[in-house]
């Protein structure tokens, strides 16, 4: 683990602790439920492979699931897609993709803006 300086002093900042601090655990309104949040998915495939994906991505989830951008790479035959969903969708989604598709490239998960 890392540590931070903070005012001067060095202090370790369990990750437990910012867990708990990042869900509002502390508020006294309940908590969201984790598998509504909103991701955002990065994925590069062929051009050729979109088609697959967008079937693959609608069969997975239906609405919970949607392709936001999709945006050529210049001087490639490779598509950048940027795909939104809800958590919960993320283990199904991510399947169905990799069953309908030869190759591509999962980029990092995060949450959508």
């Amino acid at each position: 683990m890392r540590p931070f300086i903070i005012y001067g002093r060095t202090s370790v900042i369990h990750s437990s602790f910012l867990a708990e601090c990042a869900s509002g655990a502390h508020a006294p309104a309940r908590a969201a439920d984790p598998r509504q949040h909103r991701l955002s998915l990065p994925l590069v495939v062929d051009e050729r492979d979109v088609l697959r994906v967008r079937r693959a991505v609608i069969q997975s989830a239906g609405g919970t699931v949607e392709i936001v951008r999709c945006t050529p790479i210049r001087k490639s035959t490779k598509v950048r897609l940027t795909i939104e969903l809800q958590a919960g969708a993320l283990d199904e989604t991510v399947y169905r993709i990799m069953q309908s598709i030869e190759a591509g490239e999962l980029g990092r998960i995060g949450l959508a803006a």
